[in-house]
Order: structure tokens, then C-alpha cells, then sequence
């Protein structure tokens, strides 16, 4: 390998460690054509398919079938689930501010949600985990990081669910920020991050 490849490959390096793991592309094709392989610490990616599993196992969570904005099931929350549970990363909606992007899974986040049906007993439907499309691109639900809640115990979210209660749940499970009705973009759903 001559010294421009060499240099080149260890930019290439240096701005994918960057990056982080919580978002990439599509992989590009490795050597000989086949697909490259994310390759995340064994211990967190483990702890994420673990723990995916566990909330898609919760009798108390739903997951929406349709995006407030159009369809594509590949980015929908349950699937986002699937996929991490099955160790690859959840994809991200072909219109929202990461268009087709790949993301981790925060465990933090997926602690917070299991807890809220399993410790707190909340019944609750989610509408987004890393689909859809959200305020900004640095939204946390594109780092795998949030989740939204439009049902809670049987009532829609605006429509005397009690949305204080599970929001007050939220921060004790350590959520660093919670949004839900009377804050701007929020008036039928609760945000929860970590």
C-alpha cells in the first residue's frame, strides 16, 4: 500500500471514529464486494438486543402501525425493536431529517421504557423510536435516545390520559428531558429522552 492510500484509509478512519456508532449509512462493501460489518462493543450491543427483546416481550407496550407523516415500515418502533433484538441497527424513515440511516439503540432508553410497563405498570402505545420526523436534526430520537408516547392506559395523549404521571415516571427512570402537552410540538404525545 503506497503512503496516499495509507493516509487516505487513516482520514477515512480517523472521521468514522468521529462519527460514533450511533449513526451511519448504509455499510459500504468490504473487501471483495461483500456487505462491511458495524461493528459496535459486543457488550452493548448484546445488552441492546437483550433488552430489545425484553420491551417487544412487555404484555403492556404497543407500537403504532402507520407514521404520522407517511408509511414505511422498515423505520416503524416495533421494527426498530426487531431489528436491535436481532443485533442489527434500527433505520431511520427515508424523510426525516436522517433519511435511511442506521442507529443504535440507547440501553438507557430502552431500560426507561421497559421499566415504565414492568416497575410502573403503564400501559402505553409508542409512536417513535428513531422513524418518523422530529423538531431538528439533532433530535435525540436519531441517536437511538427517545421515544414518543401517544397512548397511555387506554387514552390518547391530549385527551385526559394521564400524561403528568408517566412524565413524572419518565425523569425518575433518569429521562434528561420530557415533553408532553402545554410544550410546544407536544400537545398529543409525550417525548421521553435519555
Amino acid at each position: 500500500m503506497n503512503r496516499l492510500a495509507v493516509a487516505v484509509a487513516s482520514t477515512v478512519s480517523a472521521a468514522a471514529l468521529a462519527a460514533g456508532p450511533t449513526a451511519t449509512a448504509e455499510p459500504s462493501p468490504g473487501k471483495h464486494g461483500a456487505p462491511a460489518r458495524h461493528h459496535a462493543p459486543a457488550k452493548v450491543a448484546n445488552e441492546s438486543a437483550r433488552l430489545a427483546r425484553s420491551v417487544l416481550n412487555a404484555k403492556g407496550i404497543t407500537y403504532a402501525t402507520a407514521h404520522q407523516d407517511d408509511t414505511d415500515k422498515a423505520s416503524l418502533p416495533k421494527q426498530n425493536l426487531i431489528d436491535v433484538s436481532n443485533g442489527r441497527l434500527a433505520r431511520t424513515s427515508p424523510w426525516g431529517h436522517k433519511k435511511g440511516a442506521r442507529v443504535a439503540l440507547d440501553t438507557k432508553m430502552l431500560n426507561g421504557a421497559l421499566k415504565l410497563s414492568t416497575q410502573y405498570h403503564y400501559k402505553f402505545q409508542i409512536s417513535e423510536i428513531v422513524g418518523g420526523k422530529h423538531g431538528s436534526h439533532t433530535s435525540k430520537h436519531y441517536t437511538g435516545r427517545a421515544i414518543d408516547v401517544t397512548w397511555i392506559n387506554g387514552r390518547h395523549v391530549g385527551e385526559k390520559a394521564d400524561h403528568q404521571g408517566f412524565m413524572k415516571a419518565c425523569r425518575k427512570l433518569g429521562a434528561s428531558k420530557v415533553f408532553g402537552p402545554g410544550d410546544k410540538g407536544h400537545k398529543r404525545h409525550v417525548h421521553c429522552q435519555w
